[in-house]
């Protein structure tokens, strides 16, 4: 049996405090701080998430005066099996918080939700579970 080994990568936690979007209205956030940078993901896309119906964009956050939100850097998802909230950022990295620990946190029955980093995939396999054919390539993709 292979196991996987999940390193910490950070947390996630509820603080109530809401981030300023693109159009100066303001959003409630959920925090995601991973190896030191600050993320949000908005409430009410994180809601309809676990709920298993769509995706929530993660966004950068940054701070001057009032907290930002500065673009998207990756995407979150309920796992199949509703156990885990799995997160793909867009550098590649591949991370996932159990669903009940955020829900813990979003009701404040807990201060924060760890979350873990994934290892990379195995050679030859996409992220998605589908194995890459003779001759074909990944291509990274990087963002400016």
């Amino acid at each position: 049996m292979n196991r996987v080994m999940i390193t910490k990568a950070g947390y996630l936690r509820y603080i109530g405090y809401a981030a300023l979007d693109e159009d100066g209205t303001p959003e409630e956030i959920i925090e995601l701080h991973i190896h030191g940078t600050k993320y949000g993901i908005r409430l009410d896309e994180l809601r309809r998430t676990l709920e298993g119906r769509y995706s929530a964009r993660i966004e950068r956050v940054f701070q001057n005066w009032q907290q930002y939100l500065g673009g998207i850097a990756g995407l979150a998802r309920a796992s199949q099996s509703g156990k885990a909230l799995n997160i793909e950022m867009i550098d590649g990295a591949r991370l996932t918080v159990p669903i009940d620990a955020v829900y813990h946190a979003l009701y404040r029955k807990g201060s924060y939700a760890s979350v873990g980093e994934l290892p990379e995939p195995i050679t030859g396999w996409t992220g998605r579970g589908r194995r890459l054919a003779e001759g074909q390539q990944r291509i990274p993709v990087g963002v400016s």
